[in-house]
């Protein structure tokens, strides 16, 4: 069953895209854009649940109490609520309340005899709700541990990106644009956007 997915300001400010190059006559599909001030105050939580992830990927919802699990779920689906309704006082509150629940996720968690990562292994939570770790080393252990991410030791992740993309392309990229990202791949004619929700070539 796919993962519920969580509002976030990328979320958000992409639906304002894409309703700002919408055609001419489509405007009773376009949905409200959501305010500046309603997606800005999303971006300190998203950074707070990269950080979380990171160190525990999907997991903290499913260490804890099933109590806490549902209050935390319900405030994120009452935030989605709240940011669909361009409420910024709302979001302000619940986007608060979510910065300490993360925290306290945690803590739960650790207290209930969990740990989080080894160290130097990293993992993100897609937008599509996928999690990919890499980890230095280990690898094999969280791939059997962890079945349903996609796991890469350090190795694998460099042989991938070597096969996909020239080592002098990327390089140079990055060289001129530190802050880019890989979001599309063209291949044999074939175009995958990762940013547009197509599944990832590996």
């Amino acid at each position: 069953m796919a993962k519920k997915k969580r509002v976030s300001a990328a979320e958000a400010k992409a639906r304002n895209f894409k309703n700002s190059v919408g055609v001419a006559g489509d405007d009773k599909d376009r949905e409200p854009p959501i305010k500046a001030a309603v997606w800005g105050q999303l971006e300190p939580l998203d950074r707070k649940a990269r950080e979380k992830q990171e160190r525990w990927g999907d997991r903290l919802p499913s260490l804890v109490s099933p109590d806490l699990a549902g209050r935390f779920e319900a405030a994120y689906e009452a935030l989605g609520e709240k940011v669909n309704a361009g409420d910024v006082r709302a979001v302000n509150e619940i986007v608060g309340q979510l910065l300490r629940a993360w925290d306290v996720l945690e803590d739960a968690a650790v207290r209930a005899g969990h740990q989080p990562l080894p160290e130097h292994a990293y993992a993100i939570q897609l937008a599509e709700g996928d999690v990919v770790c890499i980890a230095m080393e280990g690898a094999p252990r969280l791939r059997q541990q962890f079945p349903e991410w996609t796991v890469y030791s350090f190795e694998d992740a460099a042989r991938v990106l070597r096969a996909d993309f020239t080592e002098g392309f990327l390089r140079e990229a990055f060289n001129a644009f530190p802050h880019a990202k890989v979001t599309k791949v063209v291949r044999d004619g074939d175009t995958i956007d990762w940013d547009l929700g197509d599944e990832i070539p590996w």
